[in-house]
């Protein structure tokens, strides 16, 4: 055989455990084997295995690690009363107001989590990180990759990050169930559809659309609902405290994803008070404001076919649907996925069994768009067990096609930090509007012109937005732009992402002024999708002393999905720091919206 993967499960079949026997195992033997299957196929070729698995292993190991700390531990308070937390990090619960209109009203408790300056005799301050979303954990994300981040910007800035309200271990929090198990049941009703434009379709969105929208109205809408006080201008407002709070007057920011509509807010908001904001993977905050969704999908279509022509470059060793053509490849991939629509293929065997779907393959192309270099490698491991139906290699990767649902029925005691902050921010933040078929119908067609595979992805925010019934006290309504900022934006875009395109960048980068925009030619959303020392030091540059390239500046990457590393010699220096930006890769925001 020429794939390492085939090679592995020919390994597995000559010590006798083949398909027939093993379905006569226990389900624990089969947990076990699985399991054993998978680390033999990871052996084999770790670049066919979703690299996303390794770190959750890691991430699992650090929360054991700091399993003695407990947020419910950290007294909530109005001024930054750190605690030591997760071995060498800070950690605060700061007391906010909901409405700052009423000052000594309702509040809430914002979770701050900071990694100190290493090099504290040449200090620079502070720099905030925003994962993206809405609904994105800062807590989280500083745990993946805040000291990977510290290695990009250099040693001498803090870098923290914090939940935004109504998201993680802020409370309270913008949950619309009341238990995980409920949200998780509610999850599975959804089906196996794909939206579409026809009347079917829609009926079943929309009374969904209804149920989530009546029920968040319940139970977060009322004049203290945590629903009115938790749009993108509150969350910039407690930006501003934090930074007063620590004792500098000037934000340092990177925001990825909606972290750039974020930081596009702050700097609209209060232009006086920047000193460093980089917006990374640039959505328009205006288009997501008014609300327009049919912009966003410009280059998902290059995306996917990047996946084709990585595989035909990397060859026969490296990918595993490799043909003699990117053309050919590419009508392997949707010849299986047409199969698929007509005849589901089970995998009885997974822990939890599944069966795959077109959607399910479709859901694992789009969250492969977002970061090629991590998953296009499971896409085409999928697809080639798909080929083949070897049921062995589908058990071992049924969980990184299909996410498992959990329903623990038994509490655990720990607070809950699931939520539909998604939701309850992004359809606040957007205007007013009906839910109205032949709206919908055009906003869905110019969205399938644009990327007919994932327009079906894409086009459920609108429905669930449509007849939003929380509106949030506090509105910002002027331009979402600045003549002037104490200092220049750093606009950072990929030159193919899947959700926030290049268009959007180049328009946003003219509505600051002096802001200049960096292109990095890869694919994948915001810059961290793909390691380049080049972006990295432009970064760099920018937080040390405020330099910002010029006008045109792009850069190259490093690694290419499938194909491997596009450079050999390297400094010490640079080595450190490709390392660090390899192991972002996982980081790449895929929350919410964006």
């Amino acid at each position: 055989m020429d794939f390492k993967l085939d090679a592995a499960l020919q390994f597995k079949s000559s010590t006798g455990l083949v398909h027939a026997r093993f379905k006569t195992l226990s389900r624990k033997a089969r947990v076990v084997l699985i399991a054993l299957a998978a680390i033999v196929l990871s052996v084999a070729h770790y670049t066919f295995i979703d690299s996303s698995y390794y770190a959750r292993e890691q991430e699992s190991q650090s929360h054991m690690q700091a399993a003695e700390f407990s947020w419910d531990n950290v007294e909530p308070r109005r001024q930054l009363d750190w605690t030591s937390c997760y071995s060498d990090n800070k950690c605060a619960r700061l007391l906010l107001p909901l409405d700052y209109d009423t000052p000594d009203g309702p509040t809430t408790a914002i979770a701050i989590r900071m990694i100190p300056a290493a090099d504290q005799d040449n200090y620079r301050g502070t720099i905030f990180l925003n994962p993206g979303g809405p609904g994105g954990s800062g807590v989280d994300f500083l745990e993946r990759s805040g000291t990977n981040i510290s290695r990009i910007v250099g040693p001498s800035f803090d870098v923290l990050s914090f939940d935004p309200r109504g998201i993680g271990r802020t409370t309270p929090l913008a949950s619309c169930f009341e238990t995980a198990s409920q949200r998780a049941i509610w999850a599975t009703q959804e089906g196996h559809q794909l939206i579409d434009a026809s009347d079917e379709s829609l009926g079943i969105i929309h009374a969904r659309a209804e149920v989530l929208a009546q029920r968040c109205k319940e139970l977060l809408g009322g004049e203290w609902g945590i629903g009115r006080f938790a749009t993108t201008p509150y969350v910039a407002r407690d930006m501003l405290e934090i930074t007063q709070l620590l004792g500098q007057e000037q934000l340092q920011y990177w925001g990825f994803s909606y972290g750039s509509i974020l930081g596009q807010y702050f700097a609209a908001m209060y232009p006086d008070r920047i000193k460093r904001v980089v917006i990374d993977g640039v959505c328009d905050a205006e288009y997501y404001r008014a609300p327009s969704w049919d912009t966003d999908l410009v280059y998902t279509e290059d995306v996917v076919d990047s996946l084709f022509t990585y595989c035909h470059q990397a060859g026969p060793k490296k990918c595993p649907i490799y043909d003699t053509s990117a053309a050919k490849i590419r009508e392997r991939y949707f010849r299986v996925l047409d199969g698929v629509e007509k005849d589901a293929v089970p995998v009885a065997l997974a822990e939890p069994p599944v069966v795959i779907t077109r959607k399910a393959l479709t859901s694992q192309l789009f969250r492969a768009s977002y970061k090629p270099l991590a998953v296009f490698p499971l896409v085409a491991a999928t697809i080639h067990a798909l080929e083949s139906r070897n049921q062995t290699a589908l058990t071992a990767l049924a969980q990184q096609i299909i996410s498992p649902t959990e329903c623990n029925c038994e509490s655990s005691g720990a607070r809950p930090i699931q939520s539909e902050a998604s939701s309850v921010i992004e359809c606040a933040d957007g205007g007013v509007y009906p839910y109205d078929v032949d709206a919908f119908r055009r906003q869905y067609a110019n969205m399938s012109e644009a990327s007919p595979n994932f327009a079906p992805m894409w086009a459920s925010s609108w429905v669930q937005c449509a007849d939003w019934k929380i509106r949030p006290k506090w509105e910002f309504t002027a331009p979402l732009e600045a003549a002037n900022t104490s200092h220049p934006l750093l606009v950072v875009s990929t030159r193919y992402d899947p959700v926030t395109p290049l268009t959007h960048a180049r328009r946003v980068s003219k509505k600051f002024g002096g802001a200049a925009l960096l292109t990095q030619e890869s694919y994948g959303h915001c810059s961290i999708s793909a390691p380049s020392l080049c972006t990295a030091k432009h970064i760099r540059a920018y937080f040390v002393n405020g330099t910002l390239p010029e006008e045109g500046s792009t850069c190259e990457v490093d690694e290419l999905p499938l194909v491997g590393p596009t450079v050999r010699a390297l400094s010490t220096e640079d080595k450190e720091l490709l390392g660090a930006l390899r192991s972002l890769v996982d980081s790449v925001p895929s929350f919410g919206r964006l």
